[in-house]
């Protein structure tokens, strides 16, 4: 069977990464009787792995999404018909390639499974922009072969929601692949006695990245010193702006420190620097930040919310994320319980125990292609 994986709308950030855990499942499975083609955005991170690995069906595609779109559907149909393409895998989207060559999406978009969640936030035109892409969405979850779930809540409210029948959806839990080539990272801005607080994200408003200024300064009434280390880049971005200015209003610039964007391999590196995860999302599907802080042995501060509590259970130390008071009373509290810190760490290898090794997800995923496959074949 030729399965062509789509990479096409993983540039960066944290499916970036989970594609990665995935190719490296793929090389290590070793499986013959399948030939695999990458389509990937070139001069990403994956398409620098996928070259490195000498792989040879490699196709390439604009980094730009209207570019993109226009090459899934009048350049690549053409080239899936002469590389005789049997399935797509479309690792989290949905690829809009004309032709009947059934296609398996991934789903990592939550809200869209939550209407009654006002998650979008911003002015007038962003918030249209937003739910117009979310139409999208739903066009490419209605019109996909097969979806596949990381998160069974999301599964059951796709069937609620939008009738997808239930032989054309699976619910496999996510990985977390340690085993990958480690690069060492130097964070220069480190403080010395102080409790390093790790928020892996961009300037998303779902992270509640825009309390952060609020919650240092709550920090500050306690004896005792925090920083917060943040992925997000500078990029001068709207967000990052305002972002900036409420550093200044709290007066709390010297607690913050953006350090940009991480590389898979230096992550090990990273969390060997902080003390303590920080995830404040209204809603997630999964986020690696979760399976991340157990695997490396650091406790999980994460938002009062339904999703956090269905994934992480006894695992993490749940906080109002509506409160930056609270927040910081909370981290405060937490910092100065050894115990309870122990405990979160000890509930978080536990929770592990219940996630399948990068391999075991990778064949779950590649036997499901193969049986949506052979459904369509039988049906046409």
């Amino acid at each position: 069977m030729n399965i062509l994986i789509n990479f096409a709308s993983q540039k960066k950030g944290g499916g970036q990464n989970v594609a990665l855990n995935f190719l490296h499942g793929l090389f290590e499975i070793n499986n013959n009787h399948n030939q695999y083609f990458f389509l990937v955005v070139k001069d990403s991170e994956i398409h620098q792995f996928v070259k490195k690995r000498k792989q040879q069906n490699i196709l390439t595609t604009s980094p730009s999404i209207l570019k993109r779109i226009y090459q899934e559907y009048f350049k690549y149909p053409s080239i899936f018909k002469n590389r005789k393409i049997d399935i797509i895998y479309t690792y989290f989207g949905y690829g809009l390639f004309r032709g009947k060559i059934p296609q398996v999406c991934g789903v990592a978009v939550s809200n869209v499974f939550f209407p009654e969640i006002k998650f979008w936030q911003g002015g007038l035109l962003n918030v249209f922009i937003r739910k117009m892409v979310d139409k999208y969405r739903i066009y490419g979850i209605k019109k996909a072969s097969a979806l596949i779930f990381e998160n069974k809540t999301m599964e059951e409210r796709c069937h609620l929601l939008y009738h997808i029948p239930k032989s054309r959806t699976t619910f496999i839990p996510p990985s977390f692949n340690p085993d990958f080539e480690q690069e060492k990272l130097v964070l220069p801005e480190l403080k010395k006695n102080t409790t390093k607080l790790l928020m892996l994200c961009g300037w998303q408003l779902n992270k509640n990245i825009l309390k952060v200024p609020e919650i240092a300064y709550n920090l500050k009434k306690y004896n005792h010193a925090f920083q917060f280390i943040i992925t997000a880049p500078n990029d001068n971005s709207k967000i990052q702006q305002e972002f900036s200015q409420l550093t200044k209003k709290f007066n709390v610039k010297e607690m913050i420190s953006i350090i940009g964007p991480v590389k898979k391999q230096q992550l090990k590196s990273l969390y060997a620097q902080i003390d303590v995860v920080l995830l404040m999302s209204k809603l997630e599907s999964f986020s690696n930040n979760i399976i991340e802080a157990w695997h490396f042995k650091k406790p999980l501060v994460v938002s009062d919310e339904k999703w956090a509590r269905g994934i992480c259970k006894n695992a993490a130390f749940y906080i109002n994320r509506e409160s930056p008071e609270n927040i910081a009373e909370s981290i405060h509290n937490l910092q100065s319980k050894l115990k309870l810190k122990n405990r979160l760490i000890e509930e978080g290898l536990s929770q592990l125990k219940y996630y399948p090794s990068i391999i075991e997800k990778t064949k779950q995923e590649i036997a499901f292609l193969e049986q949506i496959y052979n459904d369509t074949k039988s049906i046409s």
